[in-house]
């Protein structure tokens, strides 16, 4: 989606609805050089908080990964989004094949060197009906045993606590106050949401729920 396309998206969503007075707003972005290139003009679009979809900081394990990424790249990245937002996170992937506890405990301190109250991440898993279940069964490559992915989870949860994030999530980790608002008000009962785009949910009857939304009625209903 284009810069221009998102800020009119705003300006129409913040003339319509009354905005929270420090509204945060997250662009989710891929770290290529191409997307980089682009973080100024969203920032200049209204985006306050940008989510980087990282995944690792080593090239074998985002070929691996299917990114299109470098690991240099994603370390450009990082440190031009935080010259340009007030609010930054990204994700990483960890348990992967081969990967030693020593080498995820310095990819994960690399990367909390350069954002420091927000991170997800993430064990991976092999989803079934995947590429990568098929490979995984064919024996194209291994995951950690058991004793391993468990010492990678501790060494996850040692070095956030040490940086002093907090696991509000499952793999969520920030410093207070700095949560994701939207994580924090997804799964909360009761809370009115207007979804857009490919992939999102809104209530079964819209215009039922617009209706009682603008005249502050009960709001609970199915969803799907």
């Amino acid at each position: 989606m284009a810069p221009q396309t998102v800020a009119s998206l705003i300006d129409d969503a913040t003339s319509l609805f009354d905005a929270a007075p420090n509204l945060e707003i997250t662009l989710e972005a891929n770290p290529t050089s191409v997307e980089a290139e682009r973080l100024k003009d969203f920032r200049q679009a209204g985006i306050n908080r940008v989510s980087l979809g990282i995944q690792a900081l080593n090239d074998e394990a985002l070929h691996f990964l299917g990114r299109q990424h470098s690991a240099t790249q994603a370390l450009a990245a990082l440190e031009l989004a935080r010259s340009l937002f007030p609010r930054i996170t990204f994700d990483l992937i960890y348990a992967r094949p081969n990967q030693s506890v020593a080498a995820w405990k310095t990819e994960l301190e690399t990367a909390l060197q350069l954002v420091a109250d927000h991170v997800s991440l993430y064990q991976l898993t092999i989803e079934p009906g995947t590429k990568f279940e098929a490979l995984y069964r064919q024996g194209s490559f291994s995951l950690p045993d058991e004793e391993t992915a468990a010492e990678l989870y501790e060494t996850t949860t040692a070095i956030t606590h040490a940086h002093g994030l907090n696991a509000y999530e499952v793999s969520n980790y920030a410093k207070p106050g700095s949560e994701s608002r939207h994580n924090l008000t997804y799964w909360h009962y009761g809370t009115v949401r207007l979804n857009h785009g490919p992939n999102w949910w809104n209530a079964q009857v819209l215009a039922r729920h617009l209706r009682n939304h603008l005249y502050r009625r009960n709001v609970h209903e199915k969803c799907s």
